[in-house]
């Protein structure tokens, strides 16, 4: 059992979870919102950027300029539209799946074991699957929830000298 912080650390991880799948919008809507202020504030270094570039290169001063404004744009979607939020996270779980399932089939023809290629394209095509339902922000917000009560549940039990420092 972990105890200190570290139990404390695990209860709201818990807490943050079984909130998750009470209320799944507001999971996604946060993560939303969350990632929105994180690009916005790259994208607001891009332009500060691009206008000091702009005194020694023009070209790459306005790349850098229409660069943080495409971020700002992309940064208001995620905030104010928990779909686009769930539809990104559903694209990059299809990409991530097709890219297994490439993986797969060459580790299956060319791998020393075939049985990993088998295992890595029947997990790409889960992957794949499970990205279309990722769409619909409310699976999403619950997956997320689920995802938090099963990091609580097993951070709270597990014991400080079972982590590996790197």
């Amino acid at each position: 059992m972990n105890s200190g912080h570290e139990k404390y650390s695990s209860i709201i991880l818990i807490i943050l979870g079984i909130i998750a799948l009470l209320f799944p919008m507001i999971s996604t809507e946060a993560i939303g919102f969350l990632s929105g202020i994180v690009i916005i504030l790259l994208a607001a270094g891009f332009i500060v950027a691009g206008i000091s570039e702009l005194i020694l290169t023009k070209y790459f001063g306005l790349i850098y300029i229409i660069f943080g404004i495409l971020a700002m744009i992309f940064a208001c979607y995620l905030i104010f539209d928990p779909a686009f939020v769930s539809g990104m996270v559903g694209l990059m779980v299809y990409l991530f799946g097709i890219l297994l399932i490439a993986l797969g089939i060459i580790l299956f023809f060319i791998g020393p074991i075939g049985m990993v290629g088998i295992i890595t394209l029947l997990y790409g095509i889960l992957t794949v699957i499970v990205g279309f339902f990722i769409n619909d922000p409310k699976i999403l917000g619950t997956l997320i929830g689920l995802w938090l009560l099963i990091l609580g549940i097993t951070s709270l039990f597990t014991k400080k000298e079972d982590y590996i420092d790197v």
